[in-house]
């Protein structure tokens, strides 16, 4: 009787839903109650297509994203629309968190139809047998925006597939070609150094920079945190002053402005403006874990204060909302929900002047008018409906203390409303990135215990995975960007602690991984029957090949294996002719070709010295490639993956050494100089 009840019930929901309510992705259920007959990615999916003779609509997001929401309720509610999709296309949906390298493949696409870079939500139309021929974005379901709509563009499409199919197979032949060409592409040779390499990418940038508000380019604008963190780089190897001013001129006004919460701390996805005053009101791990780094990096160099409010706000922030058990969710939502139940974008974060105000009178705080003016909250908001989202005016003074009484007050408003929704997948490379962020902001026991849970929770019997749900167990094994992110702060923690047994999974995996993703000298995304080559450019965080690279030259370092560096070598012969070609796009890529010229160098010194010499080394030579590691020598030895060029007994001789070995080119000033050491 019970399984004819279980029975019952899966009839049920069968019938109210379609395919993906068994998902465990938080996008996926997101959809599950849709009229669209969504499929997730699998062959049923694909062998449905080609049995019925039908076209592919794909639809790629995530499920904190904004325009995403928006389509959703505009088209794949509507049982119009969904009836016309259901019965000419197979709807197939992705999550791009669950799976980076199917997003990462047909984002390519969208740039070869398109001839710009793509985003989400991310629609393309396929053939039968997966040949892409149409891509877009967001498309509203009627003309707007420039576009034709949806319902239009669907219609001409089935048309023209009932009476010229052939122009479709054309157009996807096309596509295919073109995607063949790239990947088969050979860059014009170039003779470029690594002095010269930073200087162009120095110069490049400066041409796109907004020296009035900070940032590259116009709007939208993204903070860019692998940029920031190359020119911070370039300024300490070689005194770049025009790399460092670019680079605080994107921090200060970010830190400033309306991408980052002003109330709690926190940066959100992106601007929509030149100024940084709206952004999408999503909040991105891996956003909020390179800009860590970036502010730590700066702070260790300018020492401003704003840098350190912002890196202690935006770890409580992440420890508030984000931390489950060592690990750290993934995303929040940009919409939230309003007093009448809907959802609005932004509704949670930003704030109407009257009830800004009231709350401060009722707490007595002095001049609140003048806070307000401080925040940008006015009568007329700077966002829709008269509300205002949060920034500083750094013209308007205001005493610290009632700075942080009205930030306290600020927050209890916002307490009495519903917080966005949380998407609770913890991601192994994110949660790489934030440990990375958080060892550069000098938190390095919150770090290591990333590191721990991860090797803990996601690598089991020998497997890495992929993600994990609060309550349930991983099932994707890791791709690519899991491997590369996690191999780099299982070395920042073997750095840390001095404890071999994470330099010796460093190196398992990274035999993995070569093994795995590394086939006929070309690097891959993932392994299994759908396979797309891993980008060397940044895209949303530090591209993943670009950090296998320092890996590498981390490896033969601190292992003195001169495998590992010579994988250094030949990556490094792979990319120089493309990263030469625009070195914008290949910010972390720069910082690897740096660093594989200049080579890292470790300091080697009886475990009792280290924290000492680290801190002396780290204060007077300000070289970005150092590593350190403890040894059972009594001298102190300064080596390279190849050779040890230096000994000595005291710290000062070895300093000496040192500036000698890298050519008085690394940053250094004198005693008076703050050592950048924030309590943990």
């Amino acid at each position: 009787m019970k399984k004819i009840f279980i029975v019952l019930i899966l009839l049920f929901v069968s019938l109210e839903a379609n395919a993906l309510k068994f998902q465990e992705s938080p996008y996926l259920q997101q959809h599950a109650d849709n009229p669209v007959d969504w499929m997730p990615w699998s062959k049923a999916a694909f062998k449905k297509a080609k049995k019925e003779h039908k076209l592919i609509f794909l639809s790629i997001g995530y499920s904190t994203c904004h325009w995403c929401h928006v389509m959703e309720h505009e088209s794949f509610e509507n049982k119009k629309l969904a009836a016309f999709l259901n019965r000419y296309f197979v709807p197939i949906k992705v999550d791009r968190e669950e799976m980076p390298h199917i997003d990462s493949y047909y984002q390519k696409v969208y740039e070869v139809i398109n001839g710009r870079g793509g985003g989400w939500p991310l629609t393309i139309i396929m053939t039968a047998d997966k040949k892409p021929f149409f891509a877009g974005t967001y498309i509203p379901l009627e003309p707007r925006y420039g576009s034709a709509g949806l319902w239009n563009i669907l219609k001409k499409i089935v048309n023209l597939n009932k009476k010229e199919p052939q122009k479709i197979a054309d157009i996807a032949k096309s596509v295919e070609r073109a995607l063949k060409e790239i990947n088969r592409a050979r860059f014009p040779a170039v003779n470029i150094n690594e002095s010269k390499l930073a200087k162009v990418f120095v110069q490049s940038l400066s041409k796109r920079f907004d020296y009035k508000n900070g940032g590259i380019g116009k709007a939208p604008k993204f903070p860019q945190a692998s940029t920031i963190n190359t020119l911070l780089n370039i300024y300490l190897v070689n005194g770049d002053k025009r790399a460092l001013k670019m680079a605080e001129l994107m921090l200060d006004h970010m830190a400033n402005g309306g991408i980052y919460d002003q109330i709690e701390g926190g940066f959100f996805r992106y601007s929509t403006d030149a100024t940084w005053t709206i952004p999408h009101f999503e909040k991105m791990l891996y956003t909020n874990a390179e800009l860590l780094k970036a502010y730590a990096k700066a702070y260790r160099i300018t020492h401003k204060k704003i840098y350190k409010e912002v890196i202690d706000e935006t770890v409580a922030f992440l420890r508030k909302y984000y931390r489950n058990g060592g690990l750290y969710y993934g995303a929040s939502d940009a919409d939230s929900q309003t007093p009448s139940g809907e959802k609005e974008e932004g509704y949670y974060y930003t704030f109407t002047y009257a009830e800004a105000l009231n709350a401060l009178k009722a707490a007595k705080l002095k001049d609140p008018e003048r806070i307000l003016e401080h925040f940008g909250i006015s009568w007329e908001g700077n966002f829709h409906n008269g509300r205002s989202n949060p920034i500083r005016v750094r013209s308007i003074k205001v005493a610290s203390k009632e700075l942080q009484k009205a930030k306290a007050v600020l927050k209890t408003l916002r307490g009495k409303r519903k917080y966005p929704f949380i998407d609770k997948k913890m991601l192994t490379a994110w949660n790489g990135l934030l440990a990375d962020g958080l060892f550069e902001a000098g938190k390095g026991k919150e770090a290591v215990e990333i590191v721990d849970t991860i090797k803990q929770k996601l690598y089991k019997n020998g497997v890495l995975y992929h993600q994990i749900l609060p309550g349930k167990e991983p099932k994707i094994e890791a791709l690519f960007e899991d491997y590369a992110l996690y191999i780099a702060v299982l070395l920042d923690s073997y750095e840390y602690t001095q404890k071999e047994y994470y330099l010796t999974l460093a190196q398992k995996l990274t035999k993995s991984a070569i093994k795995k993703f590394k086939k006929g000298g070309i690097w891959y995304n993932s392994q299994g029957d759908f396979q797309s080559k891993a980008n060397v450019a940044d895209s949303a965080y530090r591209s993943a090949l670009a950090i296998m690279g320092d890996n590498f030259l981390r490896l033969g370092v601190l292992s003195a294996n001169l495998n590992f560096t010579q994988e250094a070598k030949k990556f490094y012969k792979q990319i120089k002719n493309e990263i030469a070609l625009y070195p914008p796009a290949n910010a972390t890529a720069i910082d690897f070709a740096i660093a594989q010229r200049r080579e890292y160098i470790v300091i080697k010194a009886k475990k009792e010295l280290l924290p000492k010499i680290k801190r002396v080394v780290q204060k007077r030579i300000r070289y970005p490639y150092m590593i350190f590691k403890e040894s059972k020598d009594g001298t102190i030895l300064a080596c390279k993956s190849d050779r040890c060029f230096a000994y000595a007994k005291s710290i000062d001789a070895i300093v000496k050494k040192l500036l000698i070995e890298i050519k008085g080119k690394g940053r250094f000033k004198g005693s008076k100089q703050k050592l950048f050491a924030p309590k943990e």
